[in-house]
């Protein structure tokens, strides 16, 4: 890509460094995860990080959703703002829904959006794949929900999928995903969970976002912002309800995830 085309991006970028340094780092979730109430854990993120309208009280789960549907939807409006290119929002608007985000990466020319886009494909796969062993589904009914255009070939899963857990560990040694398909098998097999699996990919994806810190002109920053505000509010719903279910401290420090602070 040209280097006029990166310097485009310099508003946008010397935009998302400023609104970087008010991201909450997770060493404040943790902190407000200990809160004695729903109003103690508010306050110590919305001291820590930047709201449009700073609320400390909720009354209900509805409620807090509604604060925070708000503040997303101020995310998107502002980073669409600072996008030269439409694919970039529809990236993010779709993160959730992996399926068709392969045809809207796969012409990029930005490597790490690029990238971002099939790892997310990958642990995708690794997700459904560990799953549907767990749900001893037949491997019929794996191979049609695989998602193509990650680095790992999605036909490889439906090979691996009467493998020993031990054997696909080192099928998986060559890629980066090996301590994350490690630690979900033994949470799972010890607790019957998937919660470390969910945390494994999410703290995997944080932290290949966090390398666009090292890109000084470009879209990759402000994706990776609009990326990390938009989990920096998941988490902030994770802890509010938490508290309001009265969800026990040790499981919500459990669930929460890296973040780009």
């Amino acid at each position: 890509m040209s280097s006029q085309k990166r310097l485009d991006y310099a508003f946008a970028v010397g935009r998302v460094r400023a609104l970087e340094v008010h991201l909450i780092a997770r060493a404040v979730f943790v902190e407000a995860a200990e809160g004695k109430s729903l109003a103690a854990a508010m306050k110590v993120l919305m001291d820590a990080g930047k709201f449009q309208e700073e609320r400390v009280e909720f009354q209900d789960a509805q409620d807090l959703d509604g604060y925070l549907e708000t503040e997303r939807s101020g995310v998107l409006t502002d980073v669409a703002a600072l996008f030269r290119e439409d694919v970039f929002m529809r990236i993010i608007r779709e993160r959730h829904r992996p399926r068709d985000l392969w045809s809207l990466a796969r012409d990029l020319d930005y490597p790490f959006v690029r990238d971002y886009v099939r790892h997310l494909l990958d642990l995708s796969n690794l997700k459904l794949f560990l799953r549907s062993r767990y749900l001893e589904r037949p491997v019929e009914k794996l191979e049609p929900v695989l998602l193509s255009g990650g680095f790992v070939e999605a036909q490889k899963f439906s090979r691996y999928y009467d493998l020993p857990f031990t054997e696909v560990s080192e099928l998986l040694h060559a890629t980066p995903y090996r301590e994350v398909w490690d630690r979900a098998v033994d949470t799972l097999l010890e607790k019957d969970s998937f919660s470390d699996l969910e945390r494994g990919i999410e703290d995997f994806m944080m932290k290949r976002l966090r390398r666009a810190r090292q890109i000084v002109f470009g879209p990759e920053p402000v994706f990776a912002f609009a990326l990390a505000r938009l989990k920096e509010l998941e988490l902030v719903r994770l802890i509010g309800v938490g508290k309001l279910l009265q969800i026990p401290t040790g499981v919500l420090h459990s669930r929460i995830s890296e973040t780009y602070a």
